[in-house]
């Protein structure tokens, strides 16, 4: 297990779910140390702290101010937790805020988070009033208990929790219009509005001037009561003590800053309006007001008001701005920047259409999926030594909050490396931004002089509609898809993969335009990728695997597609798509057409070699699959001999699968073209159903020639003349070394079967590649898939040609392959014009140099063995 793949005690015991999520993209970093603005690691690396817990830091990592509170209080014996009594502390810290806050407030309630203090003003603003409602903005974030999550304007966060619960309503954050309309519909229904002066987590949203203002006037209008959220803008975080001060709230929240970064505290400051006995005598925190947090928020209060440190925040936030606009004038995918003070938000605007095509490619999609922000503060983190993250509604928006202590000299290293960052984002280098997660060398790739086409996402015009599901066949394709990974190696793509993809969701890659020579109909096929190598995928539970693919499938389904092709592992982890038969979708696993062209390259190459498959020692390496079941029967109408291999680590139950697979061999003979010689020759089954049991029971109990089967892959191979590796597993396990001289091995598994060693050590071996074929016309795919632009996979095909067909109904479903299938595709690609795409071998085509060697090696080895 590579170190990254170690969980945390955190990720363990605390919370698995964004402890796995911060370790794959690296901002699980275990900070042993902190001083002011910066963080250290257990190496000693300092990393510079823009992030600053949410704005709860404004003095930074371990003030030593407030520590001494710390100390002092210890010292003192004042006790810490004496309710119910006169609470001195308490009392001097309300006090306090009173005499700073804006407006005529009349008490404090102490709460222990900004949530608490959200649910105390809700409660208070509905006793007072005696109503129920509470309006609220979309995309704010108020906490996440369940009065405060229900005040939230986030599905994201409501989703499951049975939230907002019942009185809540929400309108447009910024349109005082929308509140002043909304509480007009319902004049006694609102007990109070809640807003933040600027919208946190939403993404830093900062409202029109007058805004809240005339929310206030609205509010005035209709005997609400306005609750202004400041556990993230109060204490100087906007480069004022107060963001809405002018405005007179009802209730003002405060937290976070409130204390320093040391000690956890709300306070829930209320007015005239919102004050009742009912509230007084009803509300209460055992822990709320404690005298160490209270004293500590009356040092804080000191700090924060101390001559020149608001005005630093002010002077410098400006300084940012400037500065963040200036790159944003420079990098178009900066969709804006905005806030005040020390709250500032970066907004991305990014997808794969911002770059050339291939190029760049993964970058545009994690901004699609808005996981590009976190991956630029895991390069930032690592990289730069620089920490920021984003908002938490707004995954496109970059958060940029340091401690109020931050000079100018941190904000211009902030500016430095953000700097670095956006220039290597510009220029689509994601094999940089991405090297520390992966291992690899951090090494740009030229820019190409000219752009390429960018992938089309319109909706086809015309003619019929399918999608085909594809995913990674091999790690090639990851710097196929995007030319900044080329200079990776093997490990750091299997680490990018095993990292990045259990985070990302499928997507569209391309549509594939077609057109039938003969008939003329048209047809399209979107291709979506499901971001799982065949590895993970069967890793995953059956459900989980489905539910991906189902996920895919609406995908298909929302772009207009009526049928969709399964490629790859989503055939075989969908029990070859019979667990998605109820989707509401035609489905074909395109297995027909992968077999039938396999089968046909292979004969090719036999007959270039002066052979016949009559003459032919033929093992099928799976036959127990659905491909393997139906390359059995097609061969023993050919081959003179035949062999069935199972997998060896289920030998044990492989016996009543081979019986059916034979039985199915001899039941082929009534639809089947028998060649002479020919194992179904031989044979001479009976068309009787019993029959047919009966002899395959007793071919099975003599397992000789010339139908055997075979549990032991090295004796099959080092006897076969010709092999069919038709299986299910993700791995290279066919060895170069128990391979017949001169044999030739058609792979039609994917992921390949076969290991590159065999082309490197085994030059008498010929190796083809199953199932890729050319398409009508002058269609391509659109997208690099180890093949050239214009062929494309023969699963891919069938979609296609049952799309141009005008097919109706699932094709090539289940665990075997129906004969009927067979030939449906077998015609339909004469019809519409698809084709072998010649001898290919190892997604390559095959040059003619390659095939006199072989030809010549094998040539002599059948001469030594003769």
């Amino acid at each position: 297990m590579n170190s990254w793949q170690q969980p945390t005690a955190f990720e363990q015991y605390v919370n698995p779910v964004v402890g796995e999520l911060t370790r794959r993209i690296g901002l699980d970093k275990q900070y042993v140390r902190g001083d002011g603005c910066h963080l250290f690691d257990e190496q000693g690396r300092a990393y510079l702290d823009f992030l600053g817990a949410y704005g709860a830091l404004p003095f930074g990592h371990g003030p030593a101010e407030l520590m001494q509170v710390l100390v002092e209080h210890a010292a003192s014996g004042e006790p810490n937790f004496v309710q119910p009594s006169s609470l001195v502390a308490s009392g001097e810290l309300a006090a306090a805020l009173l005499a700073i806050a804006p407006g005529n407030l009349r008490s404090v309630t102490f709460q222990n988070s900004g949530a608490e203090t959200v649910e105390a003003a809700i409660k208070a603003c509905r006793v007072a009033t005696g109503r129920a409602g509470i309006l609220s903005m979309r995309n704010s974030f108020h906490g996440k208990t369940l009065g405060a999550l229900s005040a939230t304007g986030s599905d994201k966060y409501q989703e499951g929790f049975h939230t907002p619960l019942p009185g809540f309503a929400f309108v447009d954050f910024g349109d005082a219009a929308a509140v002043r309309e909304r509480l007009a519909a319902a004049p006694d229904h609102f007990a109070a509005v809640i807003v933040e002066p600027i919208q946190g987590e939403g993404g830093i949203n900062v409202p029109p001037a007058g805004y809240l203002q005339q929310v206030r006037e609205a509010c005035d209008a209709y005997g609400v009561l306005l609750i202004i959220d400041e556990i993230q803008t109060g204490l100087g975080r906007t480069g004022k003590l107060f963001a809405s001060e002018g405005v007179r709230a009802d209730c003002l929240l405060l937290a976070k800053a409130l204390g320093g970064g040391v000690m956890p505290i709300g306070a829930c400051l209320l007015g005239e309006n919102a004050y009742s006995e009912a509230f007084q005598t009803r509300h209460s925190s055992t822990f709320g007001g404690n005298t160490l947090a209270c004293r500590v928020g009356l040092k804080a209060l000191e700090m924060v008001r101390r001559p020149g440190l608001i005005d630093a925040v002010a002077s410098n936030g400006r300084w940012l701005l400037e500065q963040l606009q200036a790159l944003a004038s420079r990098y178009p995918f900066i969709a804006q920047v905005r806030g005040e003070g020390y709250l500032i938000g970066i907004e991305f605007a990014l997808t794969r259409q911002d770059f050339a095509q291939f190029h760049g490619a993964f970058l545009g999609l994690m901004a699609e999926q808005q996981s590009l922000v976190p991956v630029l503060a895991s390069y930032l983190l690592n990289v730069e030594g620089i920490r920021v993250a984003p908002t938490l509604n707004g995954a496109s928006v970059m958060r940029v909050e340091p401690p109020l202590i931050a000079g100018r000299q941190a904000c211009e290293a902030f500016i430095d490396g953000l700097s670095r960052c956006l220039a290597l984002l510009a220029e689509g280098q994601t094999g940089v931004l991405l090297a520390h997660l992966v291992g690899a060398m951090a090494l740009p790739v030229a820019q190409p002089a000219q752009h390429g086409q960018h992938w089309s996402f319109a909706q086809p015009a015309s003619g019929e509609h399918a999608a085909f599901i594809l995913h990674p066949l091999d790690l090639a394709n990851y710097a196929e898809f995007d030319e900044s990974l080329g200079h990776f190696g093997a490990t750091a793509l299997q680490q990018m993969q095993a990292r990045l993809n259990p985070l990302l969701e499928p997507f569209f890659v391309s549509t594939v335009a077609l057109r039938s020579p003969s008939a003329g109909q048209a047809a399209t096929v979107d291709l979506i990728m499901l971001p799982r190598s065949a590895e993970q995928m069967a890793e995953l539970p059956v459900e989980d695997a489905c539910a991906l693919v189902r996920q895919a499938i609406d995908m298909a389904r929302q772009r207009g597609a009526t049928r969709v092709g399964l490629g790859g592992h989503t055939s075989i982890v969908t029990g070859g798509g019979l667990r998605l038969a109820d989707a509401g979708m035609d489905l074909t696993t395109g297995n027909s057409y992968t077999l039938l062209t396999a089968i046909e390259a292979a004969a090719l190459a036999v007959q270039r070699t002066g052979r016949r498959m009559q003459d032919m020692h033929v093992a099928v390496v799976g036959a127990s699959g659905s491909i393997g079941s139906a390359a059995a029967r097609l061969m023993a109408a050919q081959a003179g001999r035949l062999t069935l291999v199972g997998n060896p680590q289920s030998a044990r139950f492989n016996g009543p699968r081979f019986i059916s697979v034979i039985k199915r061999i001899l039941q082929y003979a009534r639809v089947a073209e028998v060649a002479p010689g020919s194992v179904l020759q031989a044979l001479a089954p009976p068309l009787d159903e019993a029959q047919a049991q009966a002899l395959a029971q007793q071919l099975y109990e003599r397992n000789s020639s010339p139908l055997h089967w075979s549990n032991d892959l090295n004796q099959a191979l080092a006897e076969a003349d010709v092999v069919l590796v038709a299986t299910s597993s993700a791995n290279r396990f066919i060895e170069p070394g128990s391979i017949r001289p001169g044999a030739i091995l058609c792979d039609i598994s994917r992921p390949a079967n076969v290991s590159l060693a065999v082309a490197e050590e085994r030059p008498d071996v010929l190796v083809l590649d199953g199932g890729i074929v050319s398409m009508p016309g002058d269609a391509r795919l659109g997208s690099r898939y180890g093949i050239p632009d214009d062929l494309t996979y023969a699963c891919m095909a069938e979609t296609m040609m049952l799309a141009l067909g005008r097919h109706r109904g699932h094709a090539s479903l289940g665990l075997d392959l129906e004969d009927a299938d067979l030939a449906l595709v077998q015609r339909l690609a004469r019809e519409h014009g698809f084709a072998l795409a010649g001898l290919r071998s190892f997604d390559r085509a095959m040059a003619p140099h390659t095939w006199q060697r072989y030809a010549a090696q094998f040539a002599q080895a059948a001469g030594e063995m003769a």
